[in-house]
């Protein structure tokens, strides 16, 4: 929105505009009143009070937040009626002053750019790749696109391929856009990354009912996206991709779908991305008698809503990050449930985890300017790249089976005081939950109330693996629990990516043949030797299990396919191949990063790995280092071919 008209919005009710400064956060609303007036009175005089992104980090004095909040709404008042208000761009000095104190540190001048794409300020689209000669649709048109998956990162790649004027299509499997927050609906499914950060940098929802939304919000945030940039004509629902054989005389990929009929549908295309992701094939181990259980018995990813669960026995197989919100969310309405840990998990207290935005704090998010600029930088900053060193192996380190370095083992002290003091005496349980191996080992998990949750009297905590499951119930260290209902909280097969797509290129190799059941690799995580036009969304070692958003790493791979495509048009290259010597040297970088990670550790085992023990999922990188890599295309990188040339 204009800055004029934002203020004036903001001003025309003194009522509002006053209650909203009053409960509006206090460290984004003082850098939006210096960003507005360039009155820095203030930053040295509340750097001592702030120690990191979040709210709960800030000690501000009441009287001081008075009178800075006081000074808001006279500011925004005179801007808005003296209509001087023009966007201003921060100088790199500025804005690195003012970073600083917003997020109580020092931080690094590679993340100013960071500011600028995350925030789109002024309304300008950092992250956008613009055309540098006019092109006309006749050769845009020469370069058709096909997606597979409307999940985030399918959507996001079709903005910015109808933004550019390249036609495209969206093949997707089920009947609706949204991907793995479609596919689940499981009770209390939600996000554990902060709302305001996990979403579309060029559509920020100041709507979030909940700092950590559930899965309904985060559904109809992608509906309003896919609307909003108006590329639903462009999907294709209720179709599925069988397979994609590259023409390498043609440099086209021939692709066959399959719609739920099954009527076989064929596509042309210059360019295939998949963007199906890595958590959308649910994984269900062979237990043995799982088929002779008489009762419901389901995925948590495929929820059987028409199973009522009141008053029933429940016994729910994982302890994941599915797990976790799925137990509290269920324990009040059965009447006993019976919980199979196969594996140890770190769980962390968030103290906003269950908070909702208040009503002054959105108010403030559409009518103050800039204020979901900070708010949204702040939380990038605490979400994302703090912990990244921690998580480095100290080779000198004495307890290297239980921590990494001394930061590490200060959170391991902390994570195990927060248990006992949730799990009081429980002396049985606190021997169960804390793992042996460093935290960040496996994912970090949000704590929903699991540890409360442990000490119902109607919850029992078996660690260890499933014997057997017999018709009425799960047997386990010996010991029958009886069962009414099954729930499978148990993963998906994410190692096994891109499966089962039949994905053929150059000289008819498959995917499969390149990468086995469980190796991927790709360079950046996006291209593949031997598969030319081809571009992975969510690919090989782009998880990000240390913090930050999944949004913002499809926003950097969405950009990196962007400049591929404008090369590939603006030149009138059909064909482009990553060449060996770039796509081994990446992977042996990403290899070598990770042997000094604790995704690495010994004591680890995840679905992070592969079987031979190489993590296949997991970044290594800091998000700044990744958007560096993905921030532009090296031709040199890639071999290229064009059909008139040849």
């Amino acid at each position: 929105m204009d800055i004029k008209k934002q203020l004036q919005q903001a001003a025309a009710d003194p009522v509002k505009l006053k209650e909203g400064v009053a409960g509006a956060h206090i460290v984004p609303l003082l850098m939006s009143y210096i960003h507005l007036t360039g009155d820095k009175k203030y930053l040295d005089e509340v750097r001592p009070y702030i120690s990191g992104g979040w709210d709960y980090q800030q000690a501000i004095p009441l009287a001081l937040q008075e009178r800075i909040r006081a000074d808001v709404v006279v500011a925004i008042e005179r801007l808005a009626e003296s209509g001087d208000a023009e966007h201003k761009e921060l100088t790199l000095e500025e804005l690195k002053a003012m970073v600083d104190v917003a997020c109580g540190s020092d931080v690094p001048e590679k993340y100013l750019p960071i500011f600028y794409e995350e925030t789109c300020f002024g309304g300008k689209d950092y992250r956008a790749v613009q055309w540098r000669k006019p092109v006309s649709s006749a050769e845009t048109d020469k370069y058709p696109v096909v997606i597979a998956g409307a999940g985030f990162s399918g959507v996001v790649m079709g903005v910015r391929l109808k933004q550019a004027g390249i036609p495209f299509v969206i093949i997707e499997k089920n009947d609706a856009v949204g991907g793995t927050w479609y596919e689940n609906t499981y009770p209390g499914i939600g996000v554990d990354t902060p709302c305001h950060f996990y979403s579309f940098s060029l559509m920020p929802n100041p709507d979030w009912p909940e700092y950590f939304s559930k899965g309904p919000q985060l559904n109809a945030y992608i509906n309003r996206i896919v609307d909003e940039f108006g590329i639903r004509e462009n999907i294709h629902f209720n179709q599925e991709i069988q397979t994609a054989e590259y023409n390498e005389e043609r440099c086209r990929w021939q692709i066959s779908a399959m719609d739920k009929a099954g009527k076989s549908l064929s596509y042309d295309a210059k360019i295939f991305i998949s963007a199906v992701g890595i958590l959308n094939r649910p994984s269900v181990p062979n237990f043995p008698g799982l088929d002779t259980f008489k009762g419901p018995k389901f995925h948590s990813a495929r929820w059987d809503h028409s199973v009522d669960l009141k008053g029933k026995r429940v016994a729910m197989i994982g302890t994941g990050a599915t797990g976790i919100q799925v137990g509290p969310a269920i324990v009040d309405e059965v009447s006993h449930l019976s919980i199979f840990q196969r594996s140890k998990h770190w769980v962390i207290r968030h103290p906003m985890y269950h908070e909702k935005v208040s009503e002054a704090v959105t108010w403030a998010t559409k009518n103050i300017p800039y204020y979901m600029d900070w708010f949204r930088f702040q939380l990038f900053w605490a979400a994302s790249d703090g912990f990244h060193p921690t998580l480095r192996m100290d080779p000198s380190w004495q307890d290297s089976a239980h921590s990494l370095n001394a930061e590490n083992a200060k959170m391991r002290e902390e994570l195990i005081a927060y248990a006992k003091s949730e799990l009081g005496d429980r002396t049985d349980l606190l021997e169960k939950v804390i793992p042996d191996y460093p935290p960040f080992g496996k994912r970090m998990l949000r704590d929903n109330n699991w540890y409360k949750m442990l000490s119902r009297p109607n919850v029992d905590l078996y660690a260890g693996d499933v014997d057997e499951i017999v018709e009425d119930g799960v047997i386990a260290g010996g010991k029958k629990y009886a069962a009414d209902v099954i729930v499978l909280a148990t993963g998906f097969k994410a190692s096994r990516m891109l499966w089962p797509m039949d994905i053929k290129g150059r000289d008819g190799v498959s995917i499969r043949d390149r990468w086995g059941e469980d190796n991927p690799r790709a360079y950046l995580g996006i291209t593949v030797p031997e598969f030319p036009n081809f571009f992975v969304l969510y690919g090989p070692n782009t998880n990000l299990a240390h913090g930050g958003s999944a949004f913002f790493h499809s926003e950097c791979q969405v950009r990196y396919i962007s400049s591929a495509l404008r090369e590939m048009v603006e030149q009138g290259i059909d064909e482009l191949e990553v060449k060996s010597e770039p796509f081994e040297n990446y992977n042996d970088k990403v290899d070598a990063e990770h042997k000094q990670l604790v995704w690495s550790h010994p004591g680890v085992t995840s679905w992070y790995k592969n079987k031979g023990g190489r993590v296949t999922m997991n970044s290594p990188w800091p998000l700044s280092e990744y958007r560096n890599f993905t921030a532009n295309i090296d031709l040199g990188d890639y071999q290229q071919k064009s059909l008139v040339a040849s």
